[in-house]
């Protein structure tokens, strides 16, 4: 099973390529403004969210809209070349790598990190008796991650003594 998605195992500018001729195939013009998109977002591991790819592009890009940034990200979702990752509490976020591979979520500060598990890799589908097809799925595991933890302990009062 591949650990990579099918862009970023190509390498970097492969995968743009690919992901442009797919766009293309799709009727849509490469602009400046959505290369720019595909080249900040292909090959990306920090699973961001549209108005912070947005904020990234547009440092770049003047005139940038938000409206190019969700449609461009909602379009690589329908063409298979990028994944929505469910964030409750926060921006929906999106990911390049569309292989099976499962996230942790911190809930302190918002950040998502792909997680591997071979052991998660291999979960039953539901009875097919349910009705339901499921075409895939992912695991969340939600916390805190190991800076937000760390910040937590820092800010704790230490522990009083008999007598203090």
């Amino acid at each position: 099973m591949s650990r990579t998605s099918p862009l970023a195992a190509e390498g970097s500018a492969a995968a743009l390529e690919r992901a442009i001729a797919a766009l293309r195939a799709r009727g849509c013009p490469l602009t400046l403004q959505r290369r720019a998109i595909l080249e900040r977002f292909i090959g990306c591991t920090d699973h961001p969210a549209a108005d912070t790819l947005h904020a990234d592009v547009a440092a770049r890009v003047p005139g940038l809209s938000r409206a190019t940034v969700y449609r461009t990200l909602e379009t690589l979702v329908e063409l298979g070349l990028a994944v929505r990752i469910p964030h409750p509490g926060w921006e929906q976020r999106y990911d390049p790598r569309t292989d099976l591979h499962h996230h942790l979520v911190c809930e302190s500060c918002g950040e998502v990190f792909d997680h591997e598990s071979p052991a998660l890799d291999h979960l039953p589908r539901p009875a097919r008796s349910s009705g339901f097809l499921a075409q895939g799925y992912s695991v969340q595991f939600r916390g805190r991650c190991a800076a937000c933890a760390r910040s937590t302990e820092r800010r704790r009062p230490a522990p009083r003594r008999n007598g203090a």
